[in-house]
């Protein structure tokens, strides 16, 4: 049997700063409790522990400018330089061999104006809505410069938000000017959109001139973990009935199951924040048990894959890879 495609979709990591924090407009959890402004390295740590071990690879957001507090190259305000290198070049030797690295624009909080640096106070999928390429392009390339001059290798990005939807041609335009530009390659990915509960859901070719090529590769399934964030339950029982969206106990329910039957490539979307689930890292525990119940019940059916190796498999076939109607 052929193995199918799984991937891992992680949204919002950036260096120490939450970026949930930062754009949340909320300083307490819905339960209460403060919400965590910066996160410490041992999230990250126990993160890569989990990926090697089990063998995930997938996406893996990097915000350049996060929340406006600094950048990928020269730091972070109120996290140390030491913390800060530690970092990054954790990501670079832990991460990036498993997941494909890409930004998720500059800040996922409020627009930069690229000439002068000033922020614009209006959040950047907004300030995205009605601009075309001649806008975007700049403003994506400074993401990539960022990652690149950080030491990231990166050929694809992630939408804040639902960032460039409105003004989706003109977005793939300027992604792919922006890859060629900052790593002269032709071709190139983007995460924007999810596929839920909608059969045969894979990636697929979004355009093509017979030079360039951008592939767009959706999330397929909910961030489930995402609830760990406003509660202290870290319950063993909790903990699987979260992973039990995914894929349960005996391997035959949950939503990766559900893509898998319908067709479809199981691409499942969680977020830095919920995996540090406010500290107490509740959602890693459930990223290691769904990693478990893959390993026990589907590894004769899935194998791991990055965006990159992905994007790769898709350019390989493009016609099994039609874009769909939405």
């Amino acid at each position: 049997m052929k193995k199918v495609p799984i991937a891992l979709v992680l949204d919002d990591p950036a260096p120490g700063i939450s970026v949930y924090y930062t754009h949340h407009n909320k300083t307490v959890t819905e339960d209460g409790r403060p919400l965590l402004e910066y996160n410490p390295n041992s999230t990250l740590f126990e993160f890569c522990d989990i990926i090697e071990k089990y063998g995930i690879k997938g996406k893996f957001s990097v915000v350049p400018m996060p929340g406006n507090r600094g950048d990928v190259v020269h730091g972070i305000e109120g996290f140390s330089k030491k913390d800060f290198d530690e970092w990054i070049t954790t990501v670079q030797s832990r991460v990036m061999p498993a997941f494909s690295v890409g930004p998720e624009m500059l800040t996922h909080n409020y627009a930069v104006d690229i000439p002068s640096g000033k922020i614009i106070e209006i959040n950047e999928c907004t300030w995205a809505s009605d601009k075309d390429r001649s806008v975007l392009t700049p403003y994506i390339t400074k993401a990539f410069s960022l990652l690149k001059e950080a030491g990231f290798n990166s050929r694809g990005c992630t939408s804040p938000w639902s960032f460039g939807i409105e003004v989706e041609d003109e977005y793939v335009q300027a992604v792919s000017q922006s890859v060629f530009d900052v790593y002269k390659d032709n071709n190139c990915w983007y995460y924007l959109r999810g596929l839920r509960n909608v059969p045969n859901a894979k990636p697929w070719v979004e355009y093509d001139d017979g030079k360039r090529c951008v592939v767009s590769i959706p999330a397929t399934t909910h961030d489930y973990i995402w609830q760990t964030i406003d509660t202290t339950d870290s319950s063993q029982e909790f903990i699987s009935s979260v992973a039990d969206r995914y894929i349960t106990a005996n391997g035959k329910g949950g939503d990766i199951v559900k893509v898998l039957e319908t067709g479809g490539y199981p691409l499942f979307i969680t977020h830095w924040q919920s995996l540090i689930s406010n500290g107490l890292c509740t959602g890693m525990k459930v990223l290691e048990l769904i990693a478990q119940r893959i390993e026990k019940h589907l590894s004769n059916r899935v194998e791991w894959y990055s965006y990159e190796d992905i994007m790769n498999l898709v350019l390989s076939n493009k016609d099994n890879y039609p874009k769909p109607n939405f």
